[in-house]
């Protein structure tokens, strides 16, 4: 009976060994589920920054989108509305917004949007070149950033546009890209092109 008691107590325990083995299963097990959560945290902001830069490409295109195709409103023909400059990085144009949707504008008749290569952002300018001039910036880390000029056959017009064939400008591409730095400090850009088609010139 007492051998069979000491034999029962004897195995209760656990050996130094089985205790390094549990020891190290678990250390391997935790480092795996850390692995995981660093793996997927940092996927996460990732994944964030990328969505801001996407979403900084697409209101900037949209913001521009809108006011290019409003360049050469001139309800009366009587204001000479239309297209100042374009070159590869710059466009001016007027409207005349005296009456858009029975609501005056007059701040936004004359708008010059460049692409700032030297700080890498995109600029708008309102009465550009005037005494009235203001000027902001429409977004910021832009990596690249190029017009595109078009006839109403599609041809390309060469850039910087000849202050002859600014008249003959019917559509608009932009071609634009930003970028961003992800958690590990790794560089990506987004792209996004725009085709706009400027239904106030070449009427």
């Amino acid at each position: 009976m007492r051998r069979n008691a000491h034999r029962v107590q004897k195995g209760d325990g656990f050996t130094i060994a089985e205790l390094l083995i549990a020891m190290a299963l678990s250390v391997i097990v935790m480092g795996a589920i850390y692995n995981v959560f660093i793996s997927s945290n940092r996927s996460f902001h990732t994944q964030d920054r990328v969505a801001d830069a996407q979403q900084r490409v697409r209101t900037g295109l949209v913001f521009m989108a809108r006011d290019i195709r409003m360049a050469g409103f001139d309800p009366t023909r009587s204001a000479g509305a239309g297209v100042e400059a374009a070159t590869a990085t710059k466009l001016r144009f007027t409207a005349d917004m005296n009456r858009v949707n029975g609501i005056e504008d007059t701040n936004r008749e004359r708008i010059t949007y460049e692409y700032d290569a030297a700080n890498n952002r995109l600029l708008q300018f309102l009465y550009e070149g005037t005494g009235s001039e203001t000027s902001q910036t429409m977004i910021d880390s832009v990596n690249t950033m190029s017009f595109t000029y078009l006839d109403p056959d599609d041809n390309t017009i060469a850039a910087p546009v000849a202050a002859a064939e600014l008249g003959n400008i019917k559509t608009v591409v932009v071609s634009l890209s930003v970028r961003g730095t992800d958690v590990q400090g790794n560089v990506f850009t987004r792209n996004l092109d725009s085709r706009i088609i400027c239904r106030n010139l070449n009427l």
